[in-house]
C-alpha cells in the first residue's frame, strides 16, 4: 500500500481480498459493475490476466472494516483486453447520487453529501484514477519497448477504455476533476454521448412460465463453439426442423454480469422466446458469480423494445451509465 500525496491510501492487488468483497457487497446495488467483475476474475477460468489490477481507495482517517458509511472508490483494471471494457470503477459518490432531471446529460445532485465529503470523496477518485493513469502509462512504455507501433494519431496514448460508468462518476471525473474523455469507438458521429440505463432485476422475481418448464420441440442449452458464427451474425435464417440443434434464441452474462447479447431469430419471434430467455440466463447462472441475488441489464437509452422486455419481466430502471 501507498499514500498519495492528498493521504489517501491505495491498494493495488491482483486478487480481492474478502474484505474489499463484503465492503462492495454491502454497497449493491450501486458496486455490482465492479463486484461482479471482480468476482467473474476469481471463478471463471481466464477471468483475469496477468495484466489485472484490484484498486482500493480510500481514506486512511476511516476504518475499512467497521465504516460502512465510509468514502471510498474501487476499480477493476485490466489493459490487456485493448478492444473491450478495461476498467470498471466505482464511488460512494453513486450511493448519494441523483439524477436532477430524466435527461441522463442532466446535472445529477449530492444534497446528501457535506462540502467536505464531497470533497473528500473527490480526492479519493482523484487518486484512483491518477493510479489508472500510472498504470496505463507503465503499459504504453511496454508496449513501445517491445517495438510495437504507436496510436493512431502518433501520440503516445494512454487512453483507456471505462465501462459502465455511473452518470454521477462521469461528472465528477469530466466537470471537476478535468479528466479527458472521448466517445467509445462503437459510438456514431451524429450522438454527442451515449448513454444507457441500468435495469436491476431481483433473482426471486424471475419466475418461469409454465411453458419453460415444459419438454416441447425448442430445447435449452448452452451455446456451443461451434454456433459462435451464427451469434456473431445474428442472421434471421429460416429453420425448417431444430433436431439439428441449431440456436434460434439466445443471451448471453457478461463480464460483469449484465444481461447482453439477447436475440431472437426472426421466424421464432412474438412467441415469449426473448423473455424466456432472458429470465432463463439470469435465474440459471448469475449465482455462479455471487449468490446477493442481483440481475441487470444496460440497455441504451433509445432502445425502447429492450426497455420493455426489461420492464416485462420485472426490471427497474435506477441509474444513468456510459462508456
Amino acid at each position: 500500500m501507498s499514500s498519495s500525496p492528498t493521504q489517501i491510501v491505495i491498494s493495488d492487488t491482483q486478487t480481492a481480498p474478502e474484505s474489499l468483497i463484503a465492503l462492495l457487497t454491502s454497497h449493491l446495488p450501486h458496486s455490482l459493475p465492479v463486484l461482479r467483475r471482480i468476482q467473474f476474475a476469481a471463478k471463471f477460468p481466464r477471468g483475469s490476466s496477468a495484466g489485472t489490477h484490484i484498486l482500493y481507495a480510500y481514506s486512511p482517517g476511516q476504518d475499512p472494516k467497521d465504516d460502512d458509511d465510509q468514502n471510498f472508490a474501487a476499480a477493476y483494471v485490466d489493459l490487456s483486453r485493448r478492444q473491450e471494457t478495461q476498467v470498471w470503477i466505482y464511488s460512494t459518490l453513486e450511493d448519494s447520487s441523483s439524477l436532477a432531471s430524466e435527461d441522463p446529460s442532466g446535472n445529477v445532485s449530492f444534497d446528501d453529501l457535506s462540502p467536505a465529503e464531497l470533497e473528500l470523496s473527490d480526492g479519493i477518485l482523484s487518486a484512483l484514477l491518477g493510479r489508472i493513469r500510472t498504470i496505463a502509462e507503465v503499459e504504453v512504455n511496454e508496449v513501445e519497448g517491445k517495438g510495437v507501433s504507436g496510436s493512431s494519431d502518433g501520440a503516445r496514448s494512454s487512453w483507456v477504455l471505462f465501462g459502465s460508468v455511473h452518470e454521477a462518476v462521469r461528472q465528477r471525473m469530466l466537470r471537476s476533476l478535468g479528466v479527458r474523455m472521448k466517445k467509445a469507438a462503437t459510438v456514431g458521429p451524429e450522438l454527442e454521448w451515449e448513454f444507457c440505463g441500468k435495469w436491476l432485476f431481483r433473482i426471486e422475481d424471475l419466475v418461469l412460465s409454465s411453458s419453460e418448464n415444459e419438454e416441447e420441440v425448442l430445447r435449452w442449452d448452452k451455446v456451443k463453439r461451434e454456433d459462435v458464427k451464427l451469434v456473431q451474425s445474428r442472421t434471421g435464417i429460416l429453420r425448417t426442423e431444430l433436431e439439428d440443434g441449431t440456436p434460434v434464441a439466445w443471451a448471453f452474462l457478461g463480464l460483469d454480469g449484465t444481461l447482453m447479447t439477447l436475440h431472437v431469430e426472426e421466424p421464432y419471434r412474438r412467441m415469449g422466446l426473448a423473455k424466456a430467455v432472458a429470465r432463463r440466463v439470469m435465474r440459471d447462472h448469475l449465482a455462479e458469480y455471487g449468490d446477493d441475488g442481483w440481475g441487470a441489464a444496460d440497455v441504451f437509452v433509445q432502445n425502447e423494445k429492450s426497455q420493455a422486455l426489461c420492464r416485462s419481466i420485472g426490471g427497474k430502471m435506477k441509474w444513468t451509465l456510459s462508456w
